[in-house]
């Protein structure tokens, strides 16, 4: 009797659990957003098929429990129809209720249908509360990693992140200057011109080398914007350890 009760406890548990949109979205465990993905990324392949197996799971069951409910119910109905020919005023409410409890069940079973087919899939490049320029140069990175060529993609990873370095290194700076216009002039024209050039072009007019080459000077210049930033900041900090030091350090007799 124990086990017969846990066996219903445990396939309850189940059906819940595929008929919930929430048990659509497998999630996934936190990603680097900035890593390559030139191709399908395994754990997201892995988690967009099972998510694709509960729907579809789900959306059986719903169909099993719909039509066996419906079954249930217009057997019950054509019942009723009789007692209702024979004159019977009781049959005829109890039929009524019955073709409410089947628009009902219908119903129900459209919307869960629905919340099962709108459920999320997984995602596993996010990046939120982020500044607009390095959303856009996650999106650039996304755009082009797939499309060119292996032998470009390091000189591609290395000048966005390298970017993306600059603009974080001058994202507090109070006024436009060069380092700050370069950074983010970086990301909001010069990748994606040069990548969509590239891309644009003929096949035959296409030179990794040249792409390569242009990729190489972005991230030399965007790196030097983030070191020299970074020093700026630890002569700023040596400056307050200065001043603090000469402000409460007691005279000597």
């Amino acid at each position: 009797m124990t086990r017969s009760r846990t066996i219903l406890r445990g396939s309850v548990r189940a059906a819940r659990d595929l008929l919930s949109p929430s048990a659509a979205h497998t999630p996934l465990p936190p990603a680097d957003p900035w890593r390559l993905q030139p191709g399908s990324d395994p754990r997201a392949a892995l988690a967009r098929g099972r998510t694709q197996a509960r729907r579809f799971a789900g959306i059986g069951l719903l169909a099993a429990l719909t039509l066996t409910a419906l079954s249930f119910l217009g057997t019950l109905a054509v019942l009723l129809g009789i007692g209702v020919a024979s004159g019977s005023d009781v049959a005829g409410w109890l039929l009524g209720v019955t073709l409410l409890l089947s628009l009902a069940v219908i119903g129900w079973s459209v919307r869960r249908a629905r919340r099962l087919l709108r459920a999320p899939a997984p995602d596993t490049v996010t990046l939120p509360a982020a500044p607009p320029d390095e959303q856009d140069l996650l999106r650039t990175l996304r755009q082009h990693e797939r499309a060119l060529p292996p032998p470009t993609l390091p000189a591609l990873l290395g000048a966005v992140t390298a970017t993306r370095d600059a603009l974080r290194a001058t994202a507090q700076a109070s006024t436009l200057t060069r380092d700050v216009f370069d950074a983010r002039q970086a990301a909001r024209e010069d990748l994606p011109r040069i990548l969509d050039t590239y891309q644009t072009a003929a096949p035959q007019g296409r030179d990794d080398r040249e792409l390569t080459r242009q990729l190489r000077l972005i991230e030399e210049r965007m790196a030097r914007i983030a070191r020299e930033q970074a020093e700026a900041q630890r002569r700023d900090q040596q400056a307050g350890t200065t001043y603090l030091r000469d402000k409460y350090t007691p005279p000597q007799d």
